[in-house]
C-alpha cells in the first residue's frame, strides 16, 4: 500500500477561517479499510493544515500524518514547514521540509525509527534503532503536498495540464502532472525508478472542500475510494 496516496485527502480550497472533514476509505474488494481528518485553519496572512489517516482495517496497521505550516500571498499558499508522518507497523518515518525562500532550496530532515529483533547467545531483544538523513533540495518549488491543489488554480493559470513540482508526494517527488477537466483535478504521478504509476481525480465540493477522491493504482489493489461523510 502507498505511503502516500490518502495524503490527497487534504486538496482542498478554502476560504474561511478553520474547516474540518471527515473522510472514509473504502476498496471495493476489501470494504472499509480506514478513516481520515482535516483540519484547515487560515487568516488573510497565514495558514495551517493537518491531517491524520488511519488504516487498520483489512490491511497492516498504518497511520500517516500530513502538516503544513506558512504564509498566504496574493491568494497562494506558500509554504514553509511541511511535515510528513507514516508509520507502518514498528516502523516510523517523520520528515520535516524546510522552505528557504531566499536561497530556493528546500531542507529535508529525515528520522527513522524501526525496532529490530536482535539474537544473541543467550537472549534476544528488541531495539529500537534511530536513523537519521538529511537531502538539500535545490531544485526549488514553492508546493508541497498539500499545497498542490490549493494551489492548484494558480498553477494552471488557464491552462488545462501542466508540469508541477512538489515535495512530498513519493520517495522520488517531483515527477508530477495536474490537470483539469470539467471541475475536478487529476493528478498523475510516475515514480521515476520503475514503472509504477497512478492517477487520483479529485472531486471539489461547493462549499470548497473534497467530496471525494478516486485512487486508480495499476496494482492488484485495484481503485481506492475516498468519501466525505
Amino acid at each position: 500500500m502507498r505511503s502516500i496516496f490518502i495524503t490527497l485527502l487534504l486538496f482542498v480550497t478554502v476560504y474561511s477561517q478553520e474547516n474540518l472533514a471527515n473522510y472514509g476509505i473504502s476498496m471495493k474488494m476489501l470494504g472499509d479499510i480506514g478513516n481520515s481528518s482535516l483540519t484547515i485553519r487560515s487568516t488573510e496572512a497565514e495558514y495551517s493544515i493537518k491531517m491524520h489517516i488511519q488504516m487498520d482495517k483489512s490491511l497492516s496497521d498504518v497511520e500517516h500524518s500530513y502538516e503544513s505550516y506558512g504564509k498566504i500571498e496574493d491568494g497562494v499558499y506558500r509554504p514553509e514547514k511541511f511535515v510528513k508522518y507514516i508509520r507502518e507497523g514498528d516502523k516510523e518515518v517523520t520528515s520535516y521540509y524546510i522552505f528557504d525562500y531566499e536561497k530556493r532550496e528546500v531542507q529535508k530532515y529525515t528520522t527513522t525509527k524501526e525496532k529490530k529483533f536482535l539474537l544473541f547467545t543467550l537472549f534476544s531483544s528488541d531495539e529500537t534503532v534511530v536513523t537519521e538523513a538529511f537531502e538539500l533540495i535545490t531544485d526549488f518549488t514553492a508546493n508541497d503536498t498539500l499545497t498542490t491543489f490549493l494551489n492548484a488554480e494558480t498553477l494552471l493559470n488557464g491552462r488545462s495540464e501542466m508540469a508541477v513540482n512538489s515535495v512530498g508526494f513519493r520517495k522520488n517527488e517531483r515527477n508530477i502532472s495536474l490537470y483539469r477537466e470539467a471541475g475536478e483535478y487529476r493528478l498523475s504521478i510516475v515514480d521515476k525508478d520503475a514503472d509504477d504509476d497512478y492517477s487520483i481525480i479529485v472531486s471539489i465540493a461547493p462549499d470548497g472542500l473534497v467530496s471525494k477522491i478516486m485512487i486508480q493504482e495499476y496494482t492488484v489493489l485495484g481503485t481506492i475510494n475516498v468519501a466525505r461523510n
